[in-house]
């Protein structure tokens, strides 16, 4: 594969961007500029594909006013609720491609949190219109899909990052600062270890179908994977939850 001259760094530690949010607001116009990207109002114009939850979270700092949300796309509105009140003026869809089509020249970058079967579609398609990406983790469901990204990125000269705390805290890039400035000496090896994840990682069964809730526009959900039926779930997938979240708050 020939190369692309953009670095698996770069894209998987997006240091073209400054951070997961970071102060200064997602992709701040600071952190663009080696892109040659020009902001009128030193502002981003911000859409999100998946409204709810993660998402919800990666455009608190918008709600500051440091960047402008203009457009907002989820598969269920009732998800997707928290933003679509926080941020009134936005555009509403439910399928993110007739965002793009319609609010693509408003949009200068695009914080996705979809489930992980759809990272690739979603971001590619933002990233085929010049639209800068900071994409959920995980950031794809395999190396192959991965690779496309990266080559994506290369390619549309966009801004990329995945959203990944670790590599997003304060204390992670001091220790890379020092280990690229050479001060501790040529590190050949480290050791890296973790007690998760302390929570059950398997459900035993599929719960029962479901009927498809009003606000919920299944198909779209679904995006490219094979067609299956909905579940709400049951009392032992209840069970199955609230055992994943105490244990991981024991384990955090």
């Amino acid at each position: 594969m020939a190369s692309t001259g953009f670095s698996r760094r770069h894209f998987f530690m997006g240091s073209l961007l400054a951070g997961a949010v970071p102060l200064g607001g997602f992709g701040s116009a600071v952190s663009l500029k080696a892109l040659g990207y020009k902001s009128p109002n030193e502002k981003l114009n911000l859409a999100a594909i998946g409204a709810g939850g993660q998402p919800a979270a990666d455009l608190r700092l918008a709600q500051a006013g440091i960047e402008n949300v203009v457009a907002l796309a989820d598969v269920d509105w009732v998800r997707g609720k928290e933003s679509f009140e926080r941020f009134p003026k936005a555009a509403k869809f439910k399928d993110f491609r007739q965002m793009l089509d319609r609010q693509g020249r408003e949009i200068d970058a695009v914080v996705i949190g979809t489930p992980d079967h759809t990272h690739v579609h979603a971001a590619l398609a933002c990233m085929q219109m010049g639209k800068h990406v900071y994409l959920e983790k995980p950031l794809t469901r395999t190396a192959g899909e991965a690779r496309v990204l990266t080559q994506a990125a290369a390619k549309y000269n966009v801004a990329t990052q995945m959203g990944n705390q670790g590599y997003s805290h304060d204390a992670t890039r001091v220790a890379c600062e020092i280990l690229w400035s050479g001060e501790i000496g040529d590190v050949r090896e480290v050791h890296a270890w973790s007690g998760r994840p302390g929570w059950p990682q398997g459900m035993a069964k599929t719960p029962a179908a479901t009927p498809v809730p009003e606000t919920l526009d299944w198909d779209l959900w679904l995006g490219g994977a094979a067609m299956r039926p909905f579940t709400a779930g049951d009392a032992d997938y209840d069970q199955f939850v609230m055992d994943r979240v105490m244990r991981g708050r024991a384990a955090g």
